[in-house]
């Protein structure tokens, strides 16, 4: 019998087949995660009766600017969720919490569920100021917006709204680039208006960081008016038995038109005109007689304040104020004028919410770009009442207290005033809003 040579396994060989095997489990594991696309796991969640656990795997991909990516971008880095583009398999829904930054996952399963997130850039705008970057998401006017860390939110930025004349633009939160240089007097913008005009607020004769505490930053104090005995001293203009009468002008506003007199004169070709100032005097559930003499009666200001829902449309035209030659509303002014709303404070960051028209329960914001340390009016009226636990009638107007939270005062009492005013939309402005660097009208 012929005997078969054996022939011995080379070591060099087997290394190679070895190599090439483990090669091919790689790829192939590489492969496979990679078909889950960046998804990733996140067992616990924040939905609206709790946390839950274990309800399943849940996995993540991120899309920012429809590129795929591992990582979903930081809180304030000018990403905003898109709630129309994102889905959940298994029928989950996502939406996203800003304050918290993080996705909120409802209807979860036991079985693996996979939710896709987008995220765009906050649009671009062009405006009066240039080119802007706004959040497109409405904030929870709940929660206060600042840097400082007694606020609930750290929103900080433009965001848009509407007015009677469009969309309008406005700042929130501890915003650094909102300076204006006017009749050499520093201003802060509060918000572009629907028309394109600018609304400006004093702050004083040299550039104040946010919360800084000086009286330079008002121009005065005073009281709304020096009578309370009757609804109609909640007006910022008011006529006897008229609940929206602009027959006689407040004691704020005679204070207000001083300062336009003597400091504002000489720029009277800048000034708009037509924007206007609501001092509204909408009843809250228009019974017969509120408004006038001492028929008790809150106002739909108190309201919006309560259930933390600002709005820039003013209600009655009658309230609306603006000068004899305007195009618009009630024609009373003589001078284009006036002060802030409430509605435009909790739109700057301010929270609303609860407020029993006594006692004020509100967050402070301290590091707001309108806090001065000072309590300032508004020229929205609360309400005109004997205040439970009280013996004497009330009338009460809105404003910012000194630690920046809102809160109702008597007329007679004296506080800041803060002047406002409208540029035109058509003027050139240079800078980039920055106290180095302000806007000002070229």
């Amino acid at each position: 019998m012929k005997l078969k040579k054996y022939k011995q396994i080379e070591p060099k060989k087997v290394g190679i087949t070895i190599f090439t095997v483990v090669c091919i489990l790689l790829v192939t594991g590489v492969f496979f995660y990679t078909t889950f696309a960046i998804f990733h796991t996140k067992a616990e969640f924040t939905i609206m009766r709790g946390t839950v656990q274990d309800l399943g795997d849940v996995y993540f991909a991120y899309y920012v600017d429809d590129e795929l990516t591992s990582e979903m971008p930081l809180q304030n880095s000018g990403y905003v969720f898109d709630e129309e583009k994102s889905s959940c398999t298994n029928n989950a829904h996502v939406t996203w919490n800003y304050n918290e930054w993080f996705p909120e996952v409802r209807n979860l399963t036991k079985t693996r569920t996979k939710c896709t997130l987008y995220f765009e850039k906050t649009k671009k705008v062009n405006t009066i100021l240039g080119e802007l970057e706004v959040y497109e998401y409405t904030p929870d006017f709940t929660k206060s917006a600042c840097d400082d860390e007694v606020c609930e939110s750290h929103e900080k930025g433009i965001f848009e709204t509407t007015d009677a004349d469009g969309t309008s633009y406005y700042y929130r939160g501890s915003v650094e680039n909102n300076y204006f240089k006017f009749a050499d007097l520093w201003w802060r913008i509060i918000r572009i208006n629907g028309d394109g005009t600018i609304r400006i607020i004093y702050d004083g004769t040299v550039a104040r960081d946010n919360g800084e505490i000086s009286d330079d930053r008002q121009i005065g104090t005073s009281q709304f008016n020096s009578r309370n005995d009757d609804n109609m001293y909640v007006g910022y203009m008011y006529t006897s038995g008229n609940a929206h009468g602009t027959g006689t002008s407040s004691k704020i506003k005679t204070a207000v038109d001083t300062f336009y007199d003597e400091k504002l004169t000489n720029y009277v070709n800048y000034i708009d005109i037509n924007a206007g100032f609501c001092g509204d005097r909408s009843s809250l559930n228009n019974q017969t007689g509120a408004g006038t003499i001492k028929e008790i009666t809150y106002y739909k200001g108190y309201l919006r304040v309560v259930e933390s829902t600002p709005t820039l449309l003013c209600e009655n035209t009658n309230d609306l104020y603006t000068v004899s030659t305007s195009n618009k509303e009630n024609k009373a002014l003589s001078k284009p004028i006036g002060l802030i709303t409430v509605d435009e404070v909790i739109f700057s960051g301010h929270g609303g919410g609860v407020f029993d028209g006594s006692s004020n329960h509100q967050k402070a914001n301290s590091n707001g770009y309108l806090t001065t340390g000072n309590t300032f009016w508004t020229m929205t009226p609360v309400g005109s009442y004997v205040p439970f636990g009280n013996a004497r009638w009330y009338s009460n107007i809105f404003g910012v207290n000194s630690s920046g939270g809102l809160d109702d005062y008597d007329v007679v009492y004296t506080h800041g005033v803060r002047p406002v005013i409208n540029l035109k939309a058509d003027v050139t402005i240079t800078g980039n809003g920055t106290k180095d660097n302000p806007y000002r009208i070229s």
